[in-house]
């Protein structure tokens, strides 16, 4: 009998460890699966486009020609991300092809990869391991980020996993644990270049551990010798280093300017606030009520300040609400801020030194060291942000304090919400591109002569399977008679080309009708603070534009000719 009640205390014990696990895992799959289709968008037919080269030439990923920037140039000097994830997409693509659906399924792998690694990285450091992972990942930046075929949710899931087996193999003395983080330092380096702030976040780590552990460090030597090899390899094959190709590219983009310092700091706090919003509905519980109440008075007294700011891109006529939104998205990047500093100041330990150098490093490096602050380098500090607010609330609530259904359900599922609808938002507008250049390809694509267009991103992918030509400006001529075409909303295009054109139309593709992800005129940037200095944006009006001319014999345009 008392074998029985130990074999139904073990079983019991067994079923509440899974279960955390199912909800993370169920959760992952409910918020991504509706968006399996997604058309591809941004950067990622750069990632398409080295698996497919990897397919024929597999030891030369960069091996080839692309047109991205206006004309043809070696795609090692185009690309800043290394190529391990397109090595992903070249196998899954050799069983299953190259369907939309098929990629993004596969894409589920390191997205429940990395919520399952930040589980357990929070048993380490919480009591509520649940609820601190899903802190961390219903946030906009996670959701919307694992709808992409890009490196960024496989690079969070090596580095959680990283962090976490040398965490226990610091604290355990395991050597077995501290090699598989380091191999995995690796993999996450390959990955995407951000990887390599683990070797010294995971140092510093390792020295304030105590000084019994310091020569558990001379693990991090492994990562180091290997990433330099691929230094070394790169620059045989390519005549750069692709590793200080990307830290030269990031310098060069964003030299030294003493007036950008403080909007570059602004932008990065409404990135960090509104790619990691989950933060921002737990504000009640986090705070008094005296501070939720200042906090509320402030934030529309700092959007006149904030509209005083110069930004590197605003909208043409910004209206109250930008700036209030921005505000909103400013206070709460201020809070995840505070909330790591006061960690800081509570508790010296190396888990509170790790925690914080991670949430701190990837906010000073997306908002002052990038060449853009974007969502994707915000992306790593939410697991992070997430743990974080968990050991907040247990440091400062009741002994025996365990979060309640009105407590935590309640602004969680208001945070998922919000992921889901920026994330439609994203999917609807990678969905215009698709159904843009379907619709050019079957009105002008059958006349003797292709259409030109220009632009890049999706449009570009998609324009190529539907027949058009990338306008090269140093190589192409355009004769009488051409039609060419070009998104409003884009990058990397010479409207002054357009100019010398009589228009045929200007076709109009609606996204979602009151939230954006990336536009422009609207001026929200989740792919790059250079569109404006917020990730998404709700707003009205914002129909993507396409614009097609044909050239007669007397208006041919001259090529424009720029370093």
């Amino acid at each position: 009998m008392l074998h029985s009640l130990s074999m139904n205390d073990r079983s019991l014990k067994n079923s509440r460890s899974f279960l955390p696990l199912l909800i993370l895992v169920s959760v992952t799959i409910i918020s991504l699966a509706p968006f399996a289709a997604k058309a591809f968008n941004i950067d990622e037919p750069l990632f398409i486009w080295v698996a497919k080269h990897i397919q024929s030439h597999p030891l030369d990923f960069y091996g080839f020609r692309i047109n991205w920037y206006g004309t043809d140039m070696d795609a090692a000097r185009i690309i800043k991300n290394p190529p391990l994830v397109s090595y992903y997409i070249a196998l899954v693509a050799a069983f299953s092809g190259w369907n939309e659906l098929h990629l993004h399924l596969a894409f589920l792998f390191p997205a429940v990869a990395a919520v399952l690694g930040t589980y357990f990285l929070a048993s380490e450091f919480t009591k509520n391991p649940l609820m601190a992972t899903l802190i961390g990942i219903l946030n906009p930046v996670f959701i919307l980020s694992s709808t992409t075929v890009m490196c960024d949710t496989m690079m969070l899931a090596f580095y959680v996993w990283s962090v976490y087996f040398w965490v226990r193999g610091t604290k355990d003395g395991s050597c077995r644990n501290l090699f598989i983080a380091a191999m995995l330092v690796v993999l996450c380096s390959l990955t995407k270049y951000f990887g390599l702030s683990l070797i010294p976040l995971l140092f510093l780590y390792t020295l304030v551990a105590g000084e019994g552990r310091r020569q558990q460090a001379l693990f991090l030597l492994i990562p180091i010798a290997i990433l330099c090899l691929y230094q070394w390899e790169t620059y045989v094959i390519y005549g750069r280093g692709l590793l200080s190709d990307a830290a030269s590219y990031a310098s060069k983009e964003k030299a030294l300017d003493i007036a950008a310092i403080f909007p570059n700091l602004v932008t990065g706090l409404s990135f960090t606030g509104g790619c990691l919003i989950s933060t921002l509905f737990l504000v009640p519980l986090l705070w008094n009520k005296r501070i939720v109440l200042a906090a509320t008075i402030l934030i529309p007294m700092a959007a006149f300040g904030l509209s005083r700011i110069n930004f590197s891109h605003l909208p043409e006529t910004p209206w109250w609400g930008y700036y209030l939104q921005l505000s909103i998205f400013v206070a709460a990047g201020v809070n995840i801020l505070v909330l790591a500093g006061h960690e800081l100041w509570q508790r010296r330990a190396p888990d509170t030194m790790l925690l914080v150098l991670w949430v701190m490093g990837t906010f000073v490096f997306a908002a002052m060291v990038n060449w853009s602050v974007n969502g994707r380098s915000i992306l790593p500090m939410a697991p992070a942000v997430g743990i974080v607010v968990m050991r907040f609330l247990e440091n400062n609530k009741e002994k025996f304090w365990q979060p309640g259904f009105k407590q935590m359900v309640i602004p969680l599922s208001c945070a998922w919400l919000v992921c889901m609808l920026v994330t439609w938002a994203d999917y609807s507008l990678a969905e215009t591109a698709r159904n843009a250049a379907r619709e050019i390809g079957r009105t002008y694509g059958g006349s003797a002569e292709p259409p030109w267009f220009q632009g890049h991103w999706g449009f570009q992918y998609y324009m190529e399977q539907n027949g058009g030509i990338a306008y090269d400006r140093l190589k192409s001529t355009i004769q009488p008679g051409d039609v060419m075409v070009m998104p409003e909303n884009s990058s990397n295009a010479f409207p002054e080309i357009m100019a010398q054109g009589v228009t045929l139309h200007v076709m109009e593709f609606a996204p979602l009708s009151f939230l954006t992800t990336m536009n422009y005129n609207a001026g929200a940037g989740y792919y790059s603070s250079a569109f404006g200095p917020i990730p998404f944006l709700v707003d009205k009006s914002l129909e993507e534009r396409y614009h097609v001319v044909s050239f007669p014999p007397s208006q041919q345009p001259t090529r424009v000719m720029k370093p």
